[in-house]
């Protein structure tokens, strides 16, 4: 994982450094800890605070006030100066660390010992008596992947985040982290799921023909099953002749989709997965700032005071000077921090607060009598603010140094009235992991999920308006602001950031470790937030939490009126597969209720005697029409057709494959529609007949045009970070079961029947759509089985590969300048493949 060592910097430092005049002196050092005395010979009578800094990361602050009988042998002018600092138990590792002692504000200090030596920093190392166990199962993908397990056998744990050290020849190659996961290790071995690694060999090791890896655990260096792994690589006449089949396959079409992507895997090349965050960011991150300078220009003229608020209650002293460092860190410096102390009366920290105040003018301190809870003591500050913009800062999270400048820079650039950036974890080392890349603004999606959370900056002037913090919803106060703030704000006036600017902390028993689990009450104030949000707006609805997450279900309630009077015509192509179109029109009049509807079947050339009953036979039955469309398989012009002859006001393209089985499916579909007028399409989650996901939603971009996001994660999983369970705007749906608003079908003039027959005629459909003015959703709540392309096939078998190619050019010349910028697909997501897997790295510019 990459680690983000944070110091604080500027004159009133260098200034306290100078008015003290403090000695440590280190006697004492065993397998629990260190210890010894330290004494400030400017000011005998205080007692001396220190920071304790691990590895360059804060961790922890220790009080000099152990008596010390030894003080009066050395003529000493106090006796309450000892130390003893106990060495938490993650360092207990069997790694090197590295340790020194640093003032309050910073200035680092030199350690004394018995030898008389000086030194700066103390390095030590210690063991855990546990074992590893774990296997390489093999490559996958051109990837090398297996699972690692740390066995206690004192505490009964077998657990994952397993370091693991890949070498070959003897030399060290990389280093993975076995924290992925692995549902099939945890049901067969019984123990933590989070478990798996995955290594990208490196590009610099094509030139030779075999290479051997060996993969061991970590600190123990003990060798996983399965190593060594030989890998074998084509010589360079053979990549010279690979490479040139691609650029042929490419151009003749044929076999190009298959060829082309198992060749691409012949050529390794560096890859970052979401598991490879920690090195991914180590690269990444420190080009932000050149990024944002290149993307949004200068800063704002005149240089805004930003006023960063901070409620404070009880964090680890070391959690705490990290945040205050990262604070004082930044490259942008007209800023004011406001601390207030939430009655938290940890004498020790209230201390350390008042210290790092009388260090630096713009820190300013507020100590509450008792404790307020989180909304009334950020309301403290807030009454306190004198800044242009206001930044929202947690007690023991982290900044990156150009966070604030960033978010001001894009602020001049987009003249935008609230921003958010993207997040990641830290842990206790500094380690940074599970991050989260968030959508552009996504209405929707924030009445389920607050995916806006850190970091937040909001002008002075729009907060005001909006209102305090609600102490009736903390836990979702953050969640009930930004809400409001979308009540008073236009869309085009909230900016992402598309840039990882925080850190937040990951400890035992916080919600960023261990989600709602930590905090139970956030769901349920959470949904009192959104339901309160959609009564303001007149909108209503039931909201519940999704499975006890921080998650909500949106069930709308437009009125009867509205309800009644929306129908719905829903379109259904066929071409024999008899068996399998009756059950599909079969379950839609057995499972759909509250909607009213029409089927009109679009048989599509069939030749059987069992098509010719089943059109008679369905063409007898109330409220459904057959349409006999004698002409080679066209999907958009086959649809076209069903659009101009149905009757009713919204339109459901269905394909006979689909098998739906929830009462409300339709219903769910069409209120989306009901509830917001911008709302042209609707998608449903489709599933495979073994429950995984076949479609929650599609992404642009990715692997040239578009691809289907979440395909084959369990039906029920939430997906990355709660994306395919939670209702939100997309940039396209399939057409496989697509609700659209019939108006808005024929103003872009319905599919593409000419240049798009039969792939992507749903991405062009929902792009001419958003490109003018509406919206598409993607709907959890909607459910359906997919047999996926049962009834005419597979598109990449042999004699549809160029057809499928061909197309594939069309959307990529038609919308150069669209597909590779979905606004709701990060942009550090990669482009080549692996949806909500696998990120790339943008240079300046």
């Amino acid at each position: 994982m990459a680690k983000r060592p944070v110091s604080a910097k500027g004159k009133p430092q260098q200034e306290a450094a100078g008015q003290s005049k403090i000695l440590v002196f280190v006697d004492r050092i065993d397998e629990a800890g260190v210890g010894g005395w330290a004494l400030d010979f400017a000011r005998p009578e205080e007692r001396v605070r220190l920071r304790v800094l691990i590895d360059d990361v804060n961790a922890d602050a220790v009080k000099c006030d152990m008596q010390r009988d030894d003080a009066v042998l050395l003529k000493l002018p106090a006796s309450r100066i000892g130390f003893y600092y106990n060495i938490p138990p993650r360092y207990h590792d069997g790694l090197r660390h590295v340790l020194k002692f640093a003032t309050i504000d910073g200035a680092g200090l030199t350690m004394s010992s018995r030898n008389g030596a000086q030194m700066a920093a103390l390095n030590f190392c210690l063991a855990k008596p546990v074992r590893a166990e774990g296997v390489v199962d093999g490559m996958i993908d051109g990837l090398i992947q297996g699972w690692a397990l740390n066995v206690d056998e004192r505490a009964g744990t077998r657990l994952g985040g397993l370091r693991i050290l890949v070498t070959t020849g003897g030399q060290p190659v990389a280093e993975v982290l076995a924290d992925q996961y692995r549902a099939d290790v945890a049901e067969s071995v019984g123990c933590d799921s989070g478990c798996g690694f995955t290594f990208s060999p490196p590009p610099e090791l094509r030139s030779r023909r075999r290479t051997e890896f060996r993969f061991y655990a970590m600190p123990g260096r003990e060798e996983l099953r399965g190593s060594p792994f030989e890998v074998s690589y084509p010589q360079d006449s053979e990549r010279e002749r690979i490479a040139g089949l691609v650029k042929r396959a490419d151009e003749l079409f044929t076999f190009a989709y298959h060829l082309r992507k198992e060749l691409k895997a012949a050529l390794p090349g560096e890859r970052y997965l979401l598991s490879d965050y920690g090195r991914w960011a180590a690269r990444a991150l420190p080009m932000a700032l050149p990024r944002a300078a290149a993307r949004y220009g200068a800063l704002p003229q005149g240089r805004p005071l930003v006023s960063i608020i901070c409620p404070v209650y009880r964090p680890r002293v070391g959690d705490f000077l990290t945040a205050i460092d990262s604070v004082r860190g930044q490259s942008y410096e007209n800023w004011e921090l406001l601390l207030v102390d939430d009655g938290g009366k940890d004498a020790e920290l209230t201390e350390v607060m008042r210290r790092l105040s009388a260090a630096d003018a713009r820190i300013k301190l507020k100590v509450l009598a008792r404790n307020a809870g989180i909304a009334a003591a950020s309301n403290v500050a807030l009454g306190q603010a004198r800044g242009e913009f206001v930044a929202f800062f947690d007690h023991d999270d982290v900044l990156e140094p150009g966070a604030l400048e960033i978010m001001l820079r894009a602020q001049a650039a987009s003249g935008a009235k609230l921003l958010y950036s993207d997040e990641d974890k830290i842990d206790q080392s500094g380690g940074l992991s599970e991050p989260h890349f968030k959508p552009d603004f996504n209405y929707r999606f924030l009445l389920e999920v607050n995916y806006i959370c850190h970091f937040v900056m909001v002008e002075a002037d729009a907060l005001r308006q909006a209102g305090v913090l609600d102490g009736r919803f903390d836990g979702a106060q953050d969640h009930d602001l930004l809400l409001r703030l979308t009540e008073i704000l236009r869309p085009e006036e909230i900016c992402h950031v598309a840039e990882v600017l925080y850190h937040w902390r990951k400890t035992a028993g916080s919600t960023a470790a261990a989600g709602t689990a930590a905090k139970p009450g956030a769901a349920l104030a959470g949904s009192g937030a959104v339901a309160a949000h959609l009564k303001r707006r007149g909108l209503a609805a039931e909201v519940t939490a999704r499975a006890g997450l921080t998650c909500y279900q949106v069930r709308w309630k437009p009125p009867a009126a509205r309800r009644k009077a929306a129908r719905v015509s829903i379109l259904i192509p066929y071409r024999d597969q008899i068996a399998m179109t009756l059950e599909c029109v079969t379950a839609i009049r057995k499972h759909t209720t509250d909607v009213e509807y029409e089927i009109i079947l679009l048989d599509n050339w069939s030749g059987s005697p069992e098509a010719e009953a089943f059109s008679a036979a369905q063409a007898n039955l109330p409220g459904t029409r057959v349409i006999r469309i004698a002409e080679p398989f066209n999907y958009s012009r086959i649809n076209n057709i069903g659009a101009r002859a149905a009757r009713h006001e919204f339109l459901l393209l269905l394909n006979n494959d689909v098998i739906v089985g929830e009462p409300l499916w339709l219903r769910t579909m069409l209120d989306e529609c009901l509830v917001n007028e911008r709302v042209a399409a609707v998608g449903a989650k489709l599933l495979y007949p073994a429950g995984t996901v076949q479609h929650a939603g599609v992404v642009l971009g990715v692997g040239g045009v578009a691809d289907h996001a979440f395909r084959g994660i369990a039906g029920r999983a939430p997906g990355y970070v709660m994306r395919a369970m939670a209702a939100q705007e997309i940039s396209a749906v399939t057409a496989a079961c697509m609700l659209v608003r019939r108006a808005a079908f024929e103003a872009v003039g319905g599919l593409d029947e000419v240049e798009l027959t039969v792939a992507f005629n749903d991405v062009d459909l929902c792009v001419k759509l958003t490109q003018a003015g509406w919206q598409i959703v993607y709907t959890p709540d909607a459910v359906a089985e997919h047999r996926e392309s049962m009834s005419r096939g597979d598109d990449f078998d042999e004699g549809k590969i160029a057809r499928f190619m061909l197309e594939n050019e069309v959307m990529r010349e038609r919308y150069a300048d669209v597909l590779p910028y979905d606004p709701f697909y990060n942009q550090h997501f990669s482009r080549e493949g692996g949806v909500y897997r696998e990120l790339r790295l943008l240079a300046p510019g």
